[in-house]
């Protein structure tokens, strides 16, 4: 375990009042929230590509009480430091974060992950199925792509020179974070999407995400990803997407529901590809739901700090 390194003065602490922790895995300096009760199951919140741990910031303050609440910042992202030469690829990213989860001894986990951390998720965690309880996916994949052409096409054109170049000069990907495009029908505060951007004020910093997702496109790591994914296969999960989401556009909801069959999928209205910003009040009520149908813990029944009201489209709901 790492000394406390100190958070910059851009760190909004009303807006994430959480305790930094550090550890050094492999040469890279990790920053990591763990909040809530140490006997309680696990709630492992992965974030997506551009973002970090204050991604979860509403879930965590929400489930803290009543589940331990583990956010750790990947290499480069947050307040985390990457190691000289790290490659940001999504196998590189998997490994990094397989070494945290054994480091801390991490076990009783729920694994919630979006965009880019689904498929970082089921290749950390295929050869550690004893730690894992179940999966809260949304607007992500676990699976290769290769047969997702538009997919993949999309990706070629937002990994080419030319985005790189737009985006090492406007930080459009950190920026897009808060976005109506990408949230749905939520507007963030202005302070709420400076914590998106601020991680990635320097110009060479800003690319460290289109490496994941030219990594997606890898042969090598696709297969892999296919191998990895029917681990996961008699896991709960709880599949929440965005109708707007164009992910859902490619049937990622569906799919996700034929390859776990033991699972509840739920479409957000309104809300497009970043569930946790676009519809997090729903987001943790559908879970605490979820939870308490699916397993009998007692002594951490899923609840949260403020009565809130979702109305989501059930569209499957299989029992374990």
């Amino acid at each position: 375990m790492q000394e406390n390194i100190g958070r910059p003065d851009w760190v909004d602490s009303n807006l994430y009042p959480f305790h930094d922790n550090w550890v050094e895995i492999d040469g890279h300096s990790i920053h990591y929230v763990d909040e809530g009760p140490r006997e309680a199951p696990v709630l492992l919140f992965i974030h997506p590509g551009p973002g970090w741990s204050f991604t979860y910031r509403y879930h965590i303050k929400q489930l803290g009480d009543n589940f331990r609440c583990i956010a750790p910042d990947l290499p480069g992202y947050g307040l985390s430091e990457a190691a000289e030469g790290y490659d940001y690829s999504l196998r590189s990213q998997s490994h990094v974060l397989e070494r945290f989860v054994a480091y801390l001894n991490l076990r009783n986990m729920i694994v919630w992950g979006n965009d880019g951390s689904g498929p970082t998720a089921i290749l950390a965690l295929a050869q550690q199925m004893d730690r894992v309880l179940c999966l809260v996916v949304g607007g992500t994949f676990g699976w290769s792509i290769r047969d997702y052409r538009s997919v993949a096409w999309t990706l070629r054109i937002a990994t080419s020179a030319i985005f790189r170049f737009v985006n090492r000069y406007t930080n459009f990907l950190a920026w897009s974070m808060g976005s109506k495009m990408a949230l749905g029908t939520r507007t963030l505060l202005k302070e709420e999407r400076r914590q998106y951007t601020r991680p990635f004020k320097k110009r060479n910093t800003r690319n460290r995400v289109l490496r994941l997702f030219a990594s997606f496109n890898d042969h090598a790591t696709q297969d892999d990803l296919d191998q990895a994914l029917l681990a996961f296969r008699e896991k709960p999960v709880l599949i929440q997407f965005g109708e707007g989401d164009p992910m859902t556009g490619q049937k990622w909801p569906q799919r996700w529901a034929k390859e776990l069959p033991n699972n509840r999928l739920i479409l957000l209205p309104h809300v497009q590809h970043f569930t946790f910003e676009g519809a997090p009040e729903a987001t943790v009520e559908n879970f605490c739901s979820w939870w308490a149908e699916t397993f009998t813990m007692p002594k951490h029944q899923c609840s949260t700090k403020s009565t809130l009201t979702a109305f989501p489209y059930v569209l499957a709901n299989r029992g374990v």
